[in-house]
């Protein structure tokens, strides 16, 4: 099992979630991405990732988990995989020229995608923030 995790949203540093992984003791190993899209979610404060075939990346941070298969069920809670919110996959990752496998939580919500965060990265102003289209 992986212990790499790569997070885009509230968990990366700064974010409104980040004491959860501070939490679990997990080592963050630098800036890395993943293929994918990155948009606002209609009604939230946080974005929702989903996977794509295209050059488009996410860019975030990249974890070492501690006890992989214990902290993983915890952030499964955490993200609301429980109740069909997101959905944690096992992805490439790129750590500078390095890839990687890592898990990422992608959003299960394709109909409350609102606009397309071109740039695939999400800032912590942009949690402060709920934005609506």
């Amino acid at each position: 099992m992986s212990s790499l995790l790569f997070v885009y949203g509230t968990l990366k540093r700064g974010g409104q979630l980040h004491h959860q992984l501070a939490a679990l003791r997990a080592r963050f190993l630098g800036p890395a991405r993943i293929q994918g899209e990155l948009f606002h979610v209609k009604g939230e404060s946080w974005p929702g990732a989903f996977p794509t075939v295209s050059r488009s990346y996410i860019h975030g941070e990249l974890y070492k988990l501690a006890r992989p298969a214990v902290n993983l069920k915890k952030l499964d809670a955490i993200e609301g995989c429980n109740r069909g919110l997101f959905i944690r996959e096992l992805v490439n990752a790129w750590l500078g020229n390095r890839k990687v496998r890592a898990w990422v939580y992608f959003f299960n919500g394709e109909e409350r995608k609102a606009s397309r965060i071109v740039s695939g990265g999400f800032s912590t102003e942009q949690q402060r923030s709920t934005h609506v289209d």
